[in-house]
């Protein structure tokens, strides 16, 4: 026969357990993101064309060993005056003025969402409308009072990667 104290304990560490268990993955889930694509903007006032930024590790030959694993993007895909958005490494990369490339935390400081496009010289997020400075990440708009984290990136040729 068995003690029924013993029993009730390992049930109590048990389901204590389960209980932290079920607190703590839904909070992991929600640092994660299951979306592998990559989200830009540019600042110009004409409709984007639907294409994406290339996300590392890809290539557009196929090949996957020919991808330069770590570069984010290229030079070319971010235009003057605006910027793209990396959901995936939660990174916004602007360029201000014409060679000068700038890099940021995409979360943004008021309640931690992803910044959405870069228009007008702005990051701005969606949210509850807070803007951004393409040049230092400063508030510009909106309830955010803090900046955002300067990101710091290498620009190699034509590629620009997380430093």
């Amino acid at each position: 026969m068995t003690d029924p104290t013993t029993t009730s304990s390992v049930s109590r560490r048990t389901l204590t357990g389960l209980a932290a268990a079920g607190v703590g993955l839904p909070l992991l889930a929600a640092c994660g993101s299951d979306d592998s694509g990559t989200a830009t903007d540019s600042g110009s006032s004409t409709p984007s064309d639907g294409a994406a930024s290339t996300p590392a590790g890809s290539s557009s030959a196929g090949d996957p060993s020919s991808a330069a694993p770590e570069g984010l993007t290229s030079t070319s895909d971010v235009e003057v005056g605006g910027g793209s958005i990396f959901a995936d490494a939660e990174v916004v990369i602007t360029q201000p003025t014409e060679g000068e490339f700038k890099a940021f935390s995409a979360v943004c400081t008021h309640q931690g969402c992803l910044v959405a496009s870069v228009s007008d010289g702005t990051i701005n997020c969606d949210c509850h409308g807070s803007k951004f400075s393409i040049e230092t990440g400063e508030p510009e708009g909106g309830p955010a009072t803090a900046a955002l984290g300067e990101v710091e990136i290498t620009v190699s040729g034509d590629q620009i990667s997380i430093s």
